[in-house]
């Protein structure tokens, strides 16, 4: 559209032109200037038909008026009907561009559609249960192929795998954390840094560190599969990993929506709850945000609900409603908002979890983070913990951390050089070498 109105703008101006010429082939310009009261002799000046201003550097005699006035009244005619086929076609592809958008908003579940036209829901169904066991095959083999392969080279006792959970569609503002999966591992082996981390640990050993994929969430979901099988599916390939001895899962959002399944697959796996520790801006604990019970902004509400936690600890706090707060009095959460981290701060650099409970999982959300040292996230927020506030809680916690997850990572917000890619690959690193043993 834009190009054709280019075009006939373009076209306006050449017959500006030839109309241009016609008249000074007629008057040359030197007796214009001579005669100040020359165009006052002349004939009446052309008025352009598209244009509200005339065409005041133009007069024609009477030999040529009939003939230049024909050509007017056609150009005019061409145009006008170029200019109503444009705008016409202008708003017919804006609408259609506003639906696409509107589609890609609410994700693509086109074989939901399916039913409208009389195809039978069994058939459906067994497409989506076929297209769910094949992804959960493909992580059920690689984590048996990376234990197979860690049980060869002498065995661990604990070894972290990681799990990517490419979800974003639960974001209540930007679903750009579902790419970052791909980004994280692309900056864990990038070779501006080396292989170890900061307690000595080499990450290219297996015992350290395998990688079983990612669990196909927009694949799965472009079936018409719905939240609630899609978590079921989550949760599923989180069990796969754990039941590959010594594999312990490292999983990589994603919004922080996915946090729920996972937690409750290692919960049920390992027979109760966990202790918790939960770095974040925001406690994610609303009931149902915005009508959905998945949101991001409401896993720890899931994950409380569920019995799947004893203790649940939130740090880096400084975005809270009223309802964070009331929803942490009554889970009995325990909420070190940053505006008092000074005070806090030796208490949450000496943790020590998990006695009396099977284990230890940590939760990062990478907007935890001030802004300056990870500005690739969806939600900013000024006034969050340093790096080394991150490193130094989770280096120094007392801790059998059975499970991490790190998320809300979105490489569309993220620094041309990746920046915020380099520190949650960091973060991963050194869970890493905290859950392995």
């Amino acid at each position: 559209m834009i190009a054709l109105n280019t075009f006939i703008q373009a076209a306006m101006g050449v017959f500006r032109l030839y109309l241009f010429i016609v008249s000074t082939a007629q008057y040359p310009r030197p007796e214009c200037a001579q005669n100040p009261n020359f165009y006052q002799t002349q004939p009446k000046k052309l008025h352009h038909p598209l244009s509200s201003s005339s065409i005041s550097s133009v007069s024609i005699t009477s030999s040529n008026t009939k003939s230049v006035q024909f050509f007017i009244r056609l150009f005019t005619f061409v145009t006008r009907a170029l200019r109503f086929l444009c705008s016409h076609l202008a708003a017919s592809s804006s609408s259609k561009f506003a639906g696409m958008k509107s589609i890609g908003r609410r994700g693509i579940h086109h074989l939901q559609k399916l039913n409208a036209a009389s195809v039978p829901s069994e058939l459906i169904e067994n497409g989506q249960n076929r297209v769910i066991e094949a992804s959960l095959t493909l992580i059920r083999e690689r984590a048996k192929l990376k234990a197979e392969l860690i049980r060869a080279m002498g065995g661990a006792e604990a070894s972290t795998s990681l799990l990517g959970v490419p979800l974003g569609h639960n974001s209540s503002f930007l679903q750009g954390p579902a790419f970052a999966p791909p980004r994280i591992r692309e900056a864990i082996w990038c070779g501006s840094t080396n292989s170890s981390t900061e307690e000595g640990k080499e990450l290219n050993d297996p015992r350290i560190l395998t990688d079983v994929g990612d669990v196909p969430i927009q694949e799965i979901r472009d079936c018409g599969v719905d939240d609630d099988r899609l978590m079921n599916t989550v949760s599923e390939s989180v069990k796969l990993v754990m039941e590959q001895d010594p594999l312990r899962p490292l999983v990589l959002g994603g919004d922080h929506s996915i946090s729920f399944p996972v937690v409750r697959a290692v919960s049920e796996k390992l027979g109760g709850p966990l202790d918790i520790l939960h770095l974040d801006a925001h406690p994610d604990i609303y009931h149902s945000f915005e009508g959905n019970k998945y949101s991001h902004a409401s896993s720890f509400a899931r994950i409380m609900e569920g019995g799947y936690a004893r203790r649940l600890l939130q740090v880096g706090i400084r975005s809270i409603t009223s309802e964070g707060r009331e929803q942490g009095k009554k889970f009995g959460v325990e909420q070190y908002e940053m505006r008092t981290f000074s005070s806090d701060r030796h208490f949450l650099e000496n943790l020590k979890l998990g006695q009396g409970v099977k284990g230890v999982y940590i939760s990062v959300d990478v907007d935890c983070l001030d802004p300056a040292f990870a500005p690739g996230v969806s939600h900013i927020e000024p006034g969050g913990l340093s790096f080394r506030d991150v490193l130094n809680i989770l280096h120094n916690l007392q801790a059998d951390v059975v499970a991490a997850d790190v998320v809300e990572f979105n490489p569309q917000r993220d620094t041309v050089d990746g920046m915020t890619a380099m520190v949650a690959a960091k973060i991963v690193r050194e869970l890493a070498a905290k859950i392995s043993k």
